[in-house]
């Protein structure tokens, strides 16, 4: 495979398809209720450690949900330094996290991200390359390093499905 095991592929020696949660969302985007059946279908045991994980698209879907009054259901924090807390857990965005809002596609996650393991074979090694680079004054570098990753536990994530 020659990549580390991410979180939102499915495999059985990840986070396997079991781990996926999409009751409660539509075909095209979340709702607060699929955000409620993520957060139940992690055991209590992982809460004090999970945090949310979303695109910035999906965290911008999730801030537009509104209840049936037409007020806002998620507030972002307003207290600096404070992360943004959903359904009393923290927020994290990344720009590699999915953003595609289409049927079957995962959208974001729950997870105690202590479960997700990386793994160092060897130190850092860098390699001067002055010689092949003489001609034109310059000096050429090779860096090498042998890792990995992957989750270890797959229930302590649960993975946010649109659903089918």
């Amino acid at each position: 495979m020659n990549q580390p095991l991410g979180l939102f592929t499915a495999s059985a020696n990840g986070v396997t398809t079991a781990r996926d949660v999409s009751t409660g969302n539509t075909t095209t985007s979340m709702t607060f209720d699929g955000l409620i059946e993520a957060k139940f279908s992690l055991k209590g045991a992982y809460w004090n450690r999970a945090d949310w994980l979303f695109h910035r698209d999906a965290v911008k879907q999730i801030a537009k949900l509104k209840n049936g009054e037409g007020d806002y259901i998620w507030r972002e924090s307003v207290r600096v330094g404070e992360p943004d807390m959903l359904l009393g857990r923290p927020v994290m965005m990344s720009e590699f996290a999915p953003n595609t809002f289409t049927a079957n596609l995962y959208v974001g996650m729950l997870g105690d991200f202590s479960q997700y393991w990386i793994a160092d074979a060897l130190d850092f090694q860098v390699q001067v390359l002055k010689e092949l680079y003489a001609e034109t004054n310059q000096t050429g570098y090779i860096g090498r390093l042998e890792s990995d990753g992957m989750p270890v536990l797959a229930e302590a994530f649960a993975r946010v499905k649109l659903g089918a």
